[in-house]
């Protein structure tokens, strides 16, 4: 059974917005949650950040499959290996920087903080730009099908 759309053109495309606001809002308050917590209030058990981690990995990999099955890559940022390393290399900063100040946090050791730190970040890279570059092969495999295929199947 099909629900009466209540909604004029205006007042969709107003409440398409609206949610796609709150899908990120959501996204990166997640991301923060899980971020901020172990630093500033001291959470060691990560079972503690169970859930947030759980829908935040729900939300990320149903945003990303359903663009690549879209063919839909950016709206800013081009599809090509000069942006997957810039973002490889921004997420490998981020997170080895984390690891840096958890490890610091509960260890004291500057020189094996640095080291976790590097081997965190270039573990990060690598695996980033491993998954963007597959990601980007599929969402443009996909791309060129959807336009070869036609509109409408009446043309045919």
């Amino acid at each position: 059974m099909k629900m009466h759309n209540n909604l004029d053109e205006m007042q969709e495309q107003e409440l398409l917005k609206i949610e796609h606001n709150g899908c990120w809002l959501a996204f990166w308050m997640l991301l923060a949650a899980v971020g901020i917590e172990p630093i500033a209030f001291g959470v060691s058990d990560f079972r503690m950040l169970a859930g947030e981690w759980i829908v935040l990995m729900v939300l990320c990999l149903y945003l990303a499959f359903a663009c690549v099955r879209k063919g839909i890559w950016d709206r800013r940022i081009p599809m090509n290996m000069k942006s997957n390393c810039i973002v490889s290399i921004i997420a490998g900063l981020v997170l080895g920087v984390f690891n840096a100040l958890v490890i610091f946090r509960n260890y004291h050791k500057l020189a094996g903080t640095l080291a976790g730190a590097c081997i965190t970040a270039a573990i990060t890279f690598v695996l980033c730009f491993a998954v963007l570059s597959f990601m980007m092969k599929r969402t443009a495999r996909r791309k060129a099908k959807m336009e070869e295929e036609p509109a409408d199947a009446d043309e045919l």
